[in-house]
């Protein structure tokens, strides 16, 4: 099977990735000669800031046990295009206080309009879909809940981190306390399943624990469907226990593993990935084409402390199937072929806005947005503002050129 997409959404994804005009390519040449500078290959074109008070349209009403309201809007953790006019799907993860509270998960419809004359984008809130099981009961990020559960079915306990949508066929969504990946209808009605090896699941749950498994609040992060549907990546925040040591209950290590699904046979492949270094994560991973992806990396640092906020172009073409290495504490094996990366944003440029005491701490999703006029692709970013009403919700804008 490969999830069907509208035209419109498909083309957004397929189209050529030599974006460059005529005139573009016209002063690449003179560059050559040294009569120009080089073509810019990133643009930012505006943002906005939401206040951190909104309320989404759930429908509920009272407070959660950390004095959040239950409607709060907030918390983005992914973005996507729905490939309708100027239409996507973001994502709220688990909720105020990091798994404190019994949040009902959920995910919202907003318009993003650019409006690049003045660098700004224009905002509005179309509905609110809940996250539910397919019996109908709720799934909440309580995190107390996922703890002490011992039962043999699937906890109701969610952290929702990516999100992509399939058009009518509703959106995939990864669950970093499984972690998991699952399809839900547009409704929040949950459909499936995709099954990820043992060596993924939540280390704390396995028996033994911390032998190998993903690290709590470390797990999957980002998510990616190929341009032609048949394929899903998911990447892992940080690296698994298997291929990281633990200190101070923090997971720690350079290599982290993606996971490649087959979306008709679920069959599955592993690829290496390394970060910058032992202080960042993976928020995020968008499919270019087949073999190319953007990643969202950075630290956990706000204001003048952060240091890290980036978007690499990352190549796996050729990648190693790691999926029978034991472990990467050590690296991977020697004749391994990595996925390459190479610097393609970095947020914390001054001319962004985003710079020293300014910068926020969670940069959490990127997505494609419909064709810009001189046919290079729109990148729209969502940051997480952790339902404090004091931090806004931001959306950015880029111009990109691949």
């Amino acid at each position: 099977m490969s999830f069907a997409r509208t035209d419109r959404f498909l083309s957004s994804w397929i189209l050529p990735v030599v974006r460059l005009s005529i005139v573009s390519i016209s002063a690449g040449w003179f560059c050559l000669l040294g009569m120009l500078p080089a073509y810019s290959q990133v643009e930012f074109l505006g943002s906005t800031k939401l206040s951190g008070d909104l309320t989404d349209k759930s429908g509920l009403s009272g407070m959660l046990e950390t004095n959040t309201p239950i409607d709060a809007f907030g918390g983005l953790s992914a973005i996507d295009y729905t490939g309708k006019e100027n239409l996507y799907v973001v994502l709220s993860d688990r909720g105020a206080g990091d798994g404190a509270a019994s949040f009902p998960c959920r995910f919202h419809y907003v318009e993003l309009k650019l409006n690049p004359e003045n660098r700004s984008i224009d905002f509005k809130l179309d509905r609110t879909a809940m996250l539910k099981d397919a019996s109908g009961k709720s799934l909440t990020g309580s995190l107390s809940q996922l703890k002490a559960w011992d039962k043999a079915e699937r906890c109701p306990s969610y952290d929702p981190e990516g999100i992509r949508s399939l058009g009518d066929a509703g959106v995939v969504i990864s669950d970093e306390y499984g972690p998991f990946i699952d399809q839900f209808a547009s409704d929040g009605r949950h459909i499936k399943n995709f099954a990820l090896p043992a060596s993924f699941q939540l280390s704390e749950k396995l028996n033994p624990a911390f032998t190998q498994g993903a690290f709590s609040n470390r797990g999957l992060e980002g998510i990616a469907i190929s341009p032609d549907g048949k394929t899903i990546v998911g990447a892992m925040q940080g690296p698994l226990v298997q291929d990281g040591r633990i200190e101070k209950n923090k997971c720690l290590g350079v290599w982290t593993r993606w996971i490649v699904i087959d979306a008709a046979s679920g069959k599955s492949r592993q690829w290496a990935y390394k970060l910058d270094n032992e202080s960042t994560g993976i928020s995020e991973v968008l499919a270019v084409d087949s073999n190319r992806f953007l990643v969202l990396e950075r630290d956990s640092n706000a204001g003048d402390a952060a240091k890290i906020k980036r978007i690499y172009l990352a190549d796996a073409s050729g990648s190693t199937d790691i999926t029978q290495v034991q472990s990467m504490r050590q690296g991977p094996p020697e004749a391994t072929v990595v996925i390459r990366k190479t610097l393609l944003i970095d947020l914390l440029n001054p001319a962004y806005g985003f710079a020293g005491s300014n910068a926020p701490e969670k940069p959490e999703g990127i997505t494609w947005g419909p064709k810009l006029s001189d046919g290079r692709r729109l990148l729209m970013l969502c940051f997480d503002n952790d339902f404090e009403p004091a931090n806004p919700t931001i959306f950015v804008a880029f111009a990109v050129s691949l």
